[in-house]
């Protein structure tokens, strides 16, 4: 299980986490919620979302597919201090890791991952992956079909594929926050706390 990997790893205040992110890493989430808990659950791992980060503008911000909105583009701090405009934090944790390739890419290849990124916001949030997941897992049915809506794992998968990284799907053909967290280039580096 890749998520064994971030058991014990240092916590550090968002202010400091701010200083240490950089363009490319990856952000995974342990929530809380009804829907976290179901993709904890079938996927076996502590993750239930993962997302990209960006450094812009003296930002970071966070390029992640989500249910309500598709993929969209947000603050970090918003995790922090005013998730879905509620003015709370998000209720689980968050963790920070970055893949080991990232660290030796220039500049070009790095640009053509945000654009990718740019490019795809406000495609829909992939559904009926959802479905078809929970089927394999239940049901062992069900397989992944390539279109332009995106569960959070595919989307992460399709912006690394702008830098020539590639990310393992299952032998079913899908991708969870597990696989990402289970590639051994995928190093965790720290969890956020306020």
């Amino acid at each position: 299980m890749g998520t064994n990997k971030f058991n014990g790893i240092q916590k550090v205040s968002y202010q400091q986490a701010i200083t240490e992110i950089k363009t490319g890493d990856i952000l995974f989430c342990s929530g809380k919620y009804l829907v976290s808990e179901l993709i904890k659950k079938i996927s076996d791992s502590i993750f239930s979302h993962v997302a990209l980060l960006i450094y812009w503008n003296d930002h970071i911000l966070v390029l992640e597919s989500v249910e309500d909105d598709g993929v969209r583009a947000i603050p970090l701090s918003h995790y922090l201090y005013n998730y879905e405009n509620t003015e709370n934090k998000y209720k689980g944790e968050l963790y920070i890791a970055r893949h080991e390739l990232v660290d030796n890419l220039d500049k070009e290849k790095m640009k053509k991952m945000f654009n990718k990124a740019i490019d795809l916001l406000n495609h829909n949030y992939d559904k009926d992956e959802i479905a078809q997941i929970v089927a394999r897992i239940g049901l062992g049915i069900g397989k992944h079909e390539n279109d332009k809506d995106y569960i959070c794992s595919e989307f992460v998968e399709t912006c690394f594929k702008e830098l020539e990284i590639e990310l393992l799907y299952d032998d079913k053909g899908f991708i969870v926050p597990e696989h990402i967290a289970a590639d051994s280039n995928v190093k965790p580096l720290f969890e956020i706390t306020q």
